[in-house]
């Protein structure tokens, strides 16, 4: 998979408020959803995120996401 826009994912580019690459990894991105899934108000993802995240734990997190 190669490097996401995070401008193209308004979740992720929220959780990123600390970060200034506009490109990410997507393991890094599936680490970051994880770690501040806390932070993501899941009312507002639209379908195109929804599917990232479903492919990033499919690949990265062997189809489950482990959240706080």
């Amino acid at each position: 998979m190669k490097k996401l826009n995070r401008k193209d994912y308004p979740e992720l580019d929220l959780i990123l408020w600390d970060r200034a690459e506009r490109l990410v990894g997507p393991k890094f991105a599936f680490r970051i959803y994880e770690q501040r899934w806390r932070f993501v108000d899941q009312r507002r993802l639209n379908a195109n995120e929804c599917a990232l995240i479903k492919a990033l734990a499919h690949e990265y997190g062997h189809g489950q996401m482990l959240v706080a």
